[in-house]
């Protein structure tokens, strides 16, 4: 509605505006869980979504590899849900959420891996070892259940949804390309240049 701004803080938190007398003053900060890692203990928020009812607030947890969902008014965790490697941006989609992942799906047992930022890891290129996918996580909002993972380009970040909603384009960084997903299907539709 317009009355709050929300921010994500790479020291672990989300700080909240609030709009007072036409101006934005800050009114509180979200501390988010701490990570479990070696070389940082503060999680790193990235990408943020409000829902249309303005009542959940979700974060891409960068380091933990999850998404949260958070109470907008108090910054409690009300659900988490585990995503790609690096989750980056969050988009909603009628009953779905979209979360990019600039390390794409996170390693299994057989996989080659190298370092991700701060003591993660990610899938990499047995060549050259650099991580050698992005992808987008699926999430079901009302079960909470993942539906898919979609395999795009390296690097996905930034996405935009059409204003119909049945287009969703990621910018794919290390690819220099536009991955088109059609939200209908969750399939990608289209790549481009």
């Amino acid at each position: 509605d317009g009355k709050r701004i929300y921010l994500s803080n790479v020291n672990g938190s989300i700080k909240v505006f609030a709009l007072v007398n036409d101006l934005y003053v800050a009114a509180q900060s979200f501390p988010l869980p701490r990570v479990d890692l070696k070389e940082r203990k503060e999680e790193i928020p990235a990408g943020l979504a409000v829902a249309a009812d303005g009542r959940p607030l979700y974060v891409a947890a960068n380091l933990s590899n999850r998404l949260l969902e958070l109470d907008a008014e108090k910054g409690t965790v009300l659900r988490a849900f585990d995503v790609g490697v690096a989750p980056y941006d969050v988009v909603l989609a009628g009953d779905k959420i979209y979360v990019s992942n600039w390390g794409g799906r996170r390693p299994d047992p057989t996989s080659v891996t190298g370092p991700a930022g701060r003591g993660t890891t990610v899938r990499v290129d047995p060549v050259r070892f650099i991580a050698n996918e992005g992808s987008v996580s699926v999430i079901d909002l009302a079960s909470g259940k993942p539906l898919s993972e979609l395999l795009l380009g390296l690097h996905s970040s930034a996405m935009a949804l059409s204003p119909n909603g049945r287009h969703l384009a990621v910018a794919n960084a290390g690819s220099d390309t536009v991955s088109v997903i059609d939200t209908r299907r969750d399939r990608v539709i289209e790549t481009i240049s």
